[in-house]
Order: structure tokens, then sequence, then C-alpha cells
């Protein structure tokens, strides 16, 4: 596996080494002496020796920590914007770098190196730009005519529309930094001399954050029942309907029992949220059920079997070190099929305690219960449950808490 491209590496005897390209080239810019100011667990702080004079001018950290819950950011916002602090906040997540210019308890502007989070994908997922459109206007873009311009050069936007999904694409970037459930945050006081975008907006965070509170809620509410949006609703015959409002007719009529939720969410252009709102309650009401999306060839399962598979082989390698590996191997075979899950899993683990990924594909696609990839992902989170314990027996005390740490750790990441 490649290394991150942002890793730095502190070596046991002190020394640090940046073998992550982006980290490399980010340090260049901050050439010079610095002190280390904080070395707590998971968290390094340097703070860079300046003149009086660089110190007027220069960036300046505000405030700055880890992530620790899905509410860190959305509590380090509502603080910000109470004191009416001027800045920028950065929030750095697994998957993406987000920042959101502060001023006057209202986001001025927003980037994100996400690729969800680009203009284009935000016009794709709204609805505005087909794929094709997309891609045609995409390899017209230089430095000279950006998205944007082409956008009202060829009529597809107005200028008023353009403004209008420009607002969308930093309410995105704000809700997806509200909702970052790991990494650090950082708030700056910019470097006065560098010039603002030439185009800002004025969105009040108080009234972003109240959304952001009631998204997050409701999100954790409706992942209960639609885990991703990968998932293909179809109506249920014969089932009457109560009063539905326009928006949730309108996915009504788009559960065809061949479309994603992703896609009604793009031709509706209602967005990922609201269209998972709406079928949530049609779901409620017995008038769709869901069905996992066919003819990828399994590869959802595959991608699925090879993330758990990571995890069961770091167990069988803690154990090998110990000579435990055939007692925890019968132990786990034992209990998968006293478990039921033998007709998924297979009869036998391999040496090193993974799966076979076909096997498990050919047995998911007999499968027919609604949201087969759900129980799918709990089949495997008590088969990875009862790997670690099986390992137990023959790990020592120190031994056995490290791994269940790392396992921990690493299941956590496992999304659908």
């Amino acid at each position: 596996m490649s290394e991150p491209n942002d890793l730095v590496v502190v070596e046991a005897d002190g020394s640090v080494r940046v073998p992550g390209r982006a980290a490399d080239r980010r340090l260049r810019d901050r050439a010079g002496r610095y002190r280390l100011v904080v070395d707590a667990n998971g968290l390094l702080m340097l703070r860079g020796e300046a003149t009086p004079e660089a110190l007027a001018t220069r960036t300046r950290v505000l405030m700055a920590g880890e992530i620790v819950t899905q509410m860190t950011v959305l509590e380090v916002m509502n603080m910000i914007a109470s004191s009416g602090w001027r800045g920028e906040m950065h929030v750095y997540g697994e998957d993406a770098h987000r920042t959101l210019a502060i001023d006057g308890g209202a986001v001025k502007f927003a980037k994100s190196d996400h690729a969800d989070d680009l203009l284009g994908q935000v016009l794709y997922a709204n609805g505005v730009v087909s794929k094709q459109q997309l891609d045609e206007l995409l390899r017209l873009v230089d430095r000279e005519r950006r998205l944007g311009t082409l956008l009202l050069e060829k009529g597809i936007l107005q200028q008023e529309q353009l403004f209008a999904q420009l607002r969308k694409q930093i309410e995105q970037i704000f809700f997806s930094a509200l909702l970052t459930p790991e990494g650090s945050y950082a708030f700056i006081r910019p470097d006065e001399s560098v010039e603002p975008p030439v185009h800002t907006v004025h969105l009040p965070v108080q009234a972003l954050l109240m959304e952001g509170v009631q998204r997050i809620d409701e999100m954790a509410l409706f992942r209960q029942r639609i885990p991703n949006s990968d998932l293909v609703p179809e109506i249920v015959p014969r089932a009457s309907a109560n009063a539905l409002d326009d928006k949730a007719q309108l996915v009504l009529a788009y559960c065809d029992g061949e479309r994603t939720i992703d896609v009604i969410a793009r031709e509706t252009g209602l967005g990922e949220f609201l269209t998972t709102k709406n079928l949530y309650g049609l779901v409620q009401q017995g008038l769709v059920v869901l069905r996992q999306k066919t003819g990828d060839g399994g590869s959802a399962v595959r991608r699925l079997v090879v993330q758990f598979n990571e995890v069961l082989r770091d167990v069988f390698v803690a154990v090998a070190a110990y000579g435990g590996v055939d007692h925890t191997r019968a132990t786990l075979e034992a209990w998968i099929q006293g478990s039921g899950y033998g007709p998924i899993f297979g009869d036998r683990v391999d040496m090193d305690g993974s799966v076979d990924p076909e096997h498990v594909v050919a047995a998911m696609a007999s499968v027919a219960i609604e949201n087969p990839m759900e129980g799918l992902l709990q089949a495997f989170h008590e088969l990875s449950a009862f790997a670690l314990f099986a390992a137990t027996t023959s790990l020592p005390r120190e031994q056995e808490l490290a791994l269940s740490r790392e396992v921990t750790v690493r299941l956590k990441r496992i999304r659908l």
C-alpha cells in the first residue's frame, strides 16, 4: 500500500522524515526555525520564530485541536460565530481538507479538495448539467476560462443561477466539514497581505449550524433504514399513500426499481439529503422498498470483503507470533457454522483468517432480503468481533489490548 501523500514521519531517534509529496511541498513553503509547542499523543504543534514586523502580517493560529466526535467541528464553529471572530477554519479529515472563511458571523467563501465538493460535481449532483455536459466543459477549462465563465458563455446558467449554485457549493462544503468524524482542525487569522477571493457570499453561520444540527440528527435516523445512496427504491404494488407533499411525490415518481438513490437525487435536483429524507418517509409508510443495485458484478460486496479481510488478517498475524493460528482458525470456523453465517462465509477461512470474496459475492447474489448489504456489514462486524475474542486465548494481555484498539479503529473506518 502506498504511503499517504501528506505523511510526515518522526523516527525513534527524534529525526523527521517527509515521504509524502504534498507534505514535502507544503513544508518547503514554511522554511525556518520552529519551537515545539504541543507534543500530545496524536498531535504535534510547532511555533515559528519570527521578527515583530513579520508577526504583524503573518498567518496566526488562534485555535487548533483534534476532532474527537461528530460534534467537535460544530461546537468550535458555534464558538467562533458567537465570539464574532474573523479568520479561516481549516478542517482536516481523512478524505479532505476543507476551508471556511468566517467574518462578521458569516461564511464568506469556502474551498475543498474533495472531488464531491468541486463546483462541477455539485452542478452534476443537483441535476444542473449532465455527465456528458460536465465532461465537455471541463475539457475547456483553463486559467483564463474557469467553469463558471463557461457556464455563462454557453447559456447553461444565468448569472443569478450561477450565484445560487455557488452558494449551494459553499453550503455543501460547510455541512461536509461539520460531519467530519475524525481528524483535526485549525482556526487561523490569515495573512493580511493575501488578497481575498473576488466573489464572496454572506451565509450566517448560526443559521447554517441550526440546519447542520438538524441534518446530523436526521441523517443518523435515516441511515438506520437507508445506509447508502447506491440502493434502488421500488414502489410497492397496490400500497395506498397518505397525503404526500410535492417533494415526496416527486421522489416517489422516480422510484422505478432502476434508478439508485444517487441518480434520483441528481435527476430531481433535490440533492442527497432531501432525497434521503423523503425516501425515509416513503419507506416508513410502506410505499417503497429498497433493493440492492444489480449489474455491478458484485463489486460492492467484493470491496466490503476486502476491507474486513484486512482486519481478519491483522488478528491472525498477531496470534501467529504466539503459535495460536490453528486454534483461532478452528474456533472461528466453528462459530461461523453455529451462527448460521456458513452459507455467506463458507465452511472454512483461509490460513490468514480471510474469507473467500467470490463465495460471498455468489451467496449475496441469491439473498432475497431488503438491504442485503446492511445485513452483510452486520455479519462481518460479528465475525470480526468473534475473531478478536478467539485470539485472546493466544495473546498476552498487553498484546490483546493493543490489537483490540487497532481493530476497533479499523472497523470504524469501514463504510458501505
